[in-house]
């Protein structure tokens, strides 16, 4: 069984165990169904941990036919959960326009519903990749506005569509090998 952790709830105000981290992943992880491997792991954490995690008004537990169910509260989802939706930030980061270097305007971020839908089928519901995303986003377009080449980005839907995160993911992997490699160059 993997189970994926959220390394954000690490930062929980007064701090969690690694046994309370596996476990409000489990909780937060609305597609976990109740097998064997779910019920040994709960078991190993100790009562006092989940009694912790309720009085913190992280979880609430509810009794039914004789199950406890767990379940994560507003405060631990407002936590999770960043403040804009991750394609919000997207949009807002891709420019709006260029001008083309044969003058003409060419507006960047045309179809949104379908940006949104394929951004969000890429990402899943992994926040690293998500970030992975935009911060690939964030490289092209300082790259592009550096060497005077923001004219030839990519409509959003085109930049999406060919998956231009990995190409300059290479870049950004290059330029992290060509600063390493450059021991000596600074000036301090």
């Amino acid at each position: 069984m993997i189970i994926e952790v959220n390394t954000k709830l690490l930062h929980l105000e007064g701090g969690i165990n690694i046994n309370q981290l596996i476990f409000l992943s489990l909780v937060l992880d609305k597609n976990q169904k109740s097998h064997q491997d779910v019920r040994q792991i709960v078991s190993l954490i100790s009562d006092d941990e989940i009694q912790d995690l309720i009085s913190r008004g992280l979880i609430v537990s509810v009794v039914t036919n004789n199950a406890v169910i767990y379940s994560s509260t507003k405060k631990l989802n407002d936590f999770v959960m960043p403040d804009k939706d991750y394609f919000d930030v997207f949009y807002e980061m891709y420019p709006v326009y260029v001008m083309r270097p044969d003058g003409s305007k060419t507006y960047l971020r045309a179809n949104v519903n379908k940006c949104r839908h394929l951004y969000n089928t890429y990402i899943g519901k992994s926040e690293a990749t998500a970030e992975h995303i935009n911060a690939c986003l964030k490289f092209e377009i300082e790259k592009k506005t550096k060497e005077g080449k923001i004219c030839y980005m990519k409509t959003m839907w085109r930049w999406l569509v060919d998956h231009q995160w990995e190409e300059t993911e290479a870049e950004m992997q290059d330029q992290t090998k060509q600063t390493y490699n450059a021991y000596g160059t600074e000036l301090i």
